[in-house]
């Protein structure tokens, strides 16, 4: 059994510069993902392209996905310090394009750009935390970037609608690129040179898998999109088709794998933690959503109240994961089994307390799911890693963004199919708009449950 590790140990002089490093990386990647809510409408109010303004973050999201998804392949033919530096160039000048950019499909062209920067460095942040460190030090550093990643979520469109209330919004993409920049720096002062790259210069980047993976990502978007009976539920269907061909072409492929083979054994300890990360993360879309606008509906409050609720689920998972990072290896299993199920009993709270309760309560059923996952999202990613065969390492780690930001499109995608074939509109009376609400959550404990079969047999 490992000694147990505390901050003391990991916030040194030896581990302090890299973790620093690694959490300014995800903090770009988190920040200018969500800055698009707050600055893209000043944005059409200048150039135009209010037909297209859906497409800032979802264009945003293929990027990243499909350069995360490439992460692990790309670094075994270079070292993580280099492909950090080319990373973060792409994504400062997708900064810039999106700065000067005259008209909306320019500006797609850069959000395109800064997804695969973005993407690429998050992928990257994940393979480096199981070189750079070791693996009992893993929790901790998933805690530091849940961290991180809720003070993005904050501040991201704050920072954002600040700069499109002073007249500005192309300066906000200005100093994110100037950041882009200042990671460079710290990248090549405070990271090292991996020497453990493996030579693979003959394999080459498969495109069709890639492109099949962007189709997915697409047609899970264009399915919350715009609403039709028909269409929504058939893209959602296509774009599971599509991710289910992508990892089964992957699985065979010879060369240029971007999966680990075990993805796709279930009696693997890889594969059920993947589809529990997946199915989980999948279910707490529609809060993220839908649960401000009904929140304000049938309570009567502020928009910045409703905001700070979405900023009190976000703060326990990260409080959450802080707390229970020292845990000791043999309670591990104990706490993902816990975490999962109380995904579930936040799912059933939340269908029960948003279609008309006290606030009060509303409030307490967004931390129970929330808490559940910041309990056991560094013990999950850490068993997957130390799961993996040392060949398989860095596609291993580099799969875990990309799982996560698949489950959060196709959850974003099914929330929309429910809330709109249930009639959600602005015109709807108090308790239609409950039936709606009880109907969101309901409707993916079945999927929450099935992530937690996963997540029992995980840790079997």
């Amino acid at each position: 059994m490992q000694a147990m590790i505390g901050w003391g140990d990991i916030l040194t002089r030896k581990y302090a510069a890299k973790i620093a490093t690694l959490v300014l990386a995800v903090w770009l990647h988190a920040s200018n993902s969500m800055l698009t809510a707050t600055t893209m409408p000043s944005a059409v109010n200048d150039i135009g392209g209010l037909n297209l303004l859906y497409w800032t973050f979802s264009i945003y999201l293929v990027g990243s996905i499909v350069a995360g998804a490439s992460a692990g392949l790309l670094v075994v033919k270079s070292n993580i310090r280099t492909l950090m530096i080319r990373f973060a160039l792409i994504y400062a000048f997708g900064c810039v394009v999106v700065a000067l950019a005259p008209t909306m499909p320019v500006v797609l062209g850069g959000r395109m750009l800064q997804g695969l920067g973005g993407g690429g460095l998050m992928g990257l942040v994940y393979i480096a935390q199981s070189r750079f460190f070791p693996s009992q030090f893993v929790p901790k550093i998933i805690a530091c970037i849940s961290v991180t990643w809720m003070i993005a979520a904050f501040c991201g469109p704050m920072i954002g609608g600040a700069f499109a209330t002073w007249g500005v919004w192309r300066m906000a993409y200005w100093v994110f690129g100037a950041q882009a920049l200042l990671l460079i720096i710290a990248i090549n002062l405070l990271l090292p040179n991996d020497a453990s790259k493996i030579t693979s210069k003959s394999e080459r980047i498969p495109i069709v898998r890639l492109a099949t993976l962007a189709l997915a990502i697409v047609l899970m978007s264009l399915a919350g999109a715009d609403y039709d009976r028909v269409t929504s539920p058939l893209l959602v269907l296509s774009g599971v088709m599509a991710l289910a061909l992508f990892v089964f072409r992957d699985r065979a492929a010879l060369s240029s794998r971007i999966l680990p083979k075990a993805l796709t054994n279930l009696n693997h300890p890889i594969g059920n933690g993947v589809l529990t990360i997946f199915l989980l993360c999948l279910c707490i879309m529609s809060f993220l959503i839908y649960g401000p606008t009904i929140i304000i509906k049938l309570h009567g409050v502020t928009p910045f109240t409703a905001g700070l609720i979405v900023m009190g689920e976000t703060l326990a998972w990260s409080c959450s994961a802080l707390i229970f990072s020292s845990t000791a290896e043999n309670k591990e299993p104990m706490l993902i089994r816990v975490g999962s199920s109380l995904v579930v009993i936040g799912l059933i709270a939340m269908a029960l307390t948003l279609s008309g309760q006290a606030l009060w309560m509303i409030v307490i059923a967004t931390l129970i799911g929330s808490t559940g996952f910041g309990m056991m999202w560094g013990f999950i990613i850490k068993r997957i890693i130390i799961n993996a065969s040392t060949d398989e390492k860095a596609r291993t780690s580099s799969l875990l963004p990309m799982t996560l930001q698949l489950g959060f499109a196709l959850g974003a995608a099914i929330a929309g199919i429910i809330a709109n074939s249930l009639g959600l509109s602005e015109t709807m009376n108090n308790d239609d708009i409950r039936h709606v609400a009880f109907w969101l959550f309901i409707g993916f404990v079945p999927l929450a449950l099935l992530g937690n079969l996963f997540a029992w047999r995980f840790v079997r």
